[in-house]
């Protein structure tokens, strides 16, 4: 079984994050020659999954799978708008998603079931090993709830069922609704189907993708290695709204003291960081995307022109 290549590097990188080697896998792989980034190249499941328990074992957190799905929302922006280039409606959307994971990622599977007016997005895995399995499916339904959240239209979202007598987390970390059942699973009203994907979202994501990527591999906070990191951890976690600091700090393995000193030691904080974020998604939708003052405050998730307005002040943005 073989899956997409991409989906190891984004593990490599985040095991990174969590100061956890990773290179004796990386040594070990069956075919060393795989460009991990060419998302036409494939890596055999074994290596994979051997990886994933190996972040497992040496991680503090419990839900490790729940963190590396959130840190992965800047590939599920990528997902959504290249879903909504061949379909309009969340129906053709969730069968767009079920092919994915056939052919991208295949050691989990989507079925879907129709029943009392509600609409079930089952997660299945034939994983032998029990706590492997439930963090891999953990990582996937944050994925899965991050991917419709956006695509449903405004004022719905997908309840989030989990086989965990503790879902505070998950509340926490996704900003959703949990309850217990048997399966990792989500569900929606089943009238929800024939809707047209979040178009409002949708263009937000356009206008927004290319540039979270381009500044992703920039190579401007090289010099100042651990705020670097904490960049590149935001920008991964963009949906597209920016994560916040105790967000950011649940993909760590320092307590917050611990990345608030470090940060200052190279003489630099976590709100100069998402400042810097913020004033380079302002300057570049103003400049090259000519949106009014209105639209940037919009997408860049303030509550109305006068709020961003104050903001922009201390970037110098306007």
């Amino acid at each position: 079984m073989k899956i997409s290549a991409p989906y190891m590097h984004n593990l490599l990188v985040y095991a990174s994050y969590q100061n956890i080697d990773v290179v004796v896998f990386s040594e070990k792989m069956k075919n060393l020659n795989i460009d991990l980034l060419d998302h036409e190249a494939y890596v055999d499941a074994e290596d994979y999954l051997a990886a994933f328990k190996h972040v497992i074992n040496r991680s503090d957190k419990e839900y490790i799978g729940l963190n590396f799905g959130s840190f992965l929302n800047l590939g599920a922006l990528g997902l959504i708008l290249e879903i909504s280039l061949n379909t309009s409606s969340i129906e053709q959307a969730v069968l767009i998603l079920q092919n994915y994971l056939k052919y991208k990622f295949p050691i989990v599977s989507l079925k879907t079931v129709e029943s009392n007016g509600s609409y079930y997005l089952r997660l299945e895995s034939n994983i032998e090993d029990h706590s492997l399995r439930s963090q891999i499916l953990d990582m996937v339904i944050a994925i899965m709830f991050r991917e419709l959240q956006l695509m449903l239209p405004d004022g719905f979202e997908p309840m989030i069922s989990l086989p965990h007598k503790n879902r505070k987390v998950f509340e926490e970390i996704l900003n959703g609704k949990t309850q217990y059942h048997d399966h990792h699973q989500l569900s929606m009203p089943a009238e929800l189907l024939s809707t047209e994907i979040n178009s409002t979202r949708v263009k937000e994501i356009e206008l927004l993708l290319p540039k979270f990527l381009s500044m992703l591999n920039s190579n401007a906070y090289h010099s100042n290695q651990f705020a670097y990191q904490i960049r590149n951890i935001a920008l991964n976690m963009c949906s597209p709204e920016i994560p916040n600091f105790k967000q950011v700090q649940e993909q760590m393995p320092y307590s917050r003291r611990t990345i608030q000193r470090m940060l200052t030691k190279e003489g630099s904080s976590f709100r100069s960081i998402t400042n810097t974020i913020k004033k380079e998604l302002a300057t570049y939708l103003i400049n090259e995307k000519h949106l009014k003052t209105k639209d940037v405050a919009f997408i860049l998730g303030y509550s109305d022109s006068s709020a961003y307005l104050h903001a922009a002040k201390s970037w110098k943005v306007n």
